[in-house]
């Protein structure tokens, strides 16, 4: 790998002649701030960031890349947990200028380029009263969450983000554009939408759009002293839940003392969602009930649960349980009643219905019923670093016993390949071999990676 002293001058000079968009390098005034992913933990220094304005602009990026043989990084967003996208040394290939949209409400399709957050596109959907199944963290990049996945509360009712995915337009390693769908470039589709940041850069999504307006949705907040009973109440409700429920668990602060946070999204039929909702709204009182009918649209700008303020470091081990037995809420409650800072818990969310719990024709792999969950601490001053860190790994440690092994490829930090197969399960094999078709020299390679198969 070169680093930013060993480029040529003439050489940098000629490629950002060739760009439309920007060329940051260190001595830029803005390279500071343009270096900066969300989670703090990650101070790199890449050698050139490339604000891209089109695709040519990716494809121009790319083979530059590999001219000089720098490490790359692609970023959407700049949310990964892993901090992926940025590196040090290298090259990044930032998409966030690259907002282009297009919405066919008849056909119930948008296209979006990859700079456009989650925020952005619920609001061109939700003009027309539908949406992408998207998480709940505006700032998002939908290409880079959906691409991994892409978790939602209209997941069990609408599938993952990947799964309602009908087009891309790909640059991939060695600077072609390729279309991919089902019927063009099919193991590219497959492989995408799921593993997409290991095949190349996504330069155009399509995605199918569901009818939506307004859901029944809300929290129940307990203390922490009635987590137990009201876990095990979940556990035995859980298996009756429709697939127009959506449901997250967490233990958030509050003044005072921790507090389990329930969150709860019906996108169905309001009376039939009240019935649904009565034996866990009655069977204990909460201290705060706040469902109610709203917008769609008010749900979605309501419900990340990661701090919104300051510059937050942090870190996260995710994994999954198949029930909430005794032993796992025992442990939820020990280690929830004694984190180390306001900002540290756990959030579980339910998964169920056919797209949780069958098998589809995409590289995705997390299709488990159960509970997703990711240990988590954020933190503002380095010297919270360790004791943060700390409780999360044993924390995560802790659960081991209760757990499946598998796990969400978005939840994943930099834990290494026994993970990333975990991510992929079964599916793995044959994404190496894509990997090993599409980009042999392992170009993307700042990401949950899959080696390409020998």
């Amino acid at each position: 790998m070169q680093t930013a002293a060993e480029l040529a001058p003439l050489s940098t000079r000629k490629f950002a002649d060739s760009l439309k968009g920007e060329l940051i390098l260190p001595a830029d005034k803005r390279y500071g701030q343009a270096r900066r992913v969300h989670n703090r933990a990650f101070n790199l220094r890449p050698a050139i960031i490339v604000r891209c304005a089109n695709r040519e602009d990716v494809i121009r990026s790319v083979e530059f890349a590999r001219l000089n043989n720098l490490l790359t990084a692609v970023r959407s967003g700049g949310h990964s947990y892993a901090g992926h996208g940025v590196c040090d040394g290298g090259i990044v290939i930032d998409l966030s200028s690259m907002k282009r949209a297009a919405i066919d409400p008849v056909a119930q399709l948008v296209t979006i380029e990859p700079g456009v957050i989650e925020g952005e596109l619920d609001c061109i959907s939700q003009a027309y009263k539908m949406a992408v199944p998207l998480g709940s963290c505006q700032a998002v990049g939908v290409a880079g969450y959906s691409l991994g996945g892409g978790e939602s509360s209209l997941t069990p009712r609408f599938g993952y983000a990947c799964d309602n995915i009908s087009r891309l337009e790909v640059v991939t390693a060695n600077g072609e554009i390729l279309n991919a769908s089902e019927t063009e470039n099919a193991d590219l589709f497959w492989a995408m939408r799921g593993a997409g940041a290991n095949f190349g850069v996504a330069t155009s999504l399509e995605f199918r759009l569901h009818p939506i307006d307004r859901v029944l949705s809300g929290h129940l907040k307990y203390p922490i002293r009635q987590a137990t009973r009201v876990l095990k109440f979940i556990e035995g409700w859980a298996p009756t839940l429709p697939d127009e429920l959506f449901l997250t668990l967490a233990v958030l602060p509050h003044p005072g003392e921790r507090m389990l946070d329930i969150r709860l999204v019906w996108s169905g039929d309001e009376k039939q969602g009240e019935r649904v909702l009565r034996p866990l709204r009655t069977f204990l009182k909460p201290f705060e009930d706040s469902i109610k009918t709203r917008a769609y649209l008010d749900e979605q700008c309501a419900g990340s649960d990661t701090p919104r303020d300051g510059d937050y470091s942090s870190h996260r081990r995710g994994g999954h349980f198949e029930r909430l037995t005794d032993g796992a809420i025992e442990l939820i409650t020990e280690y929830a009643s004694n984190s180390p800072s306001e900002s540290s818990g756990i959030t579980m969310m339910h998964w169920h219905g056919p797209w949780c719990a069958k098998p589809h024709d995409n590289a995705f792999g997390f299709r488990r019923v159960g509970y997703e969950y990711w240990v988590h601490s954020y933190w503002l001053k380095v010297a919270e670093r360790k004791k943060s860190w700390d409780w999360v790994e044993r924390f995560f440690a802790a659960l081991q016993p209760q757990s499946t092994g598998a796990v969400y490829v978005n939840d994943l930090e930099n834990e290494g390949l026994a993970r990333v197969r975990a991510a992929y399960g079964d599916k793995y094999e044959r994404l190496a071999l894509l990997k090993r078709k599409y980009d042999p020299d392992n170009v993307f390679r700042v990401n949950q990676n899959i080696i390409p198969a020998p």
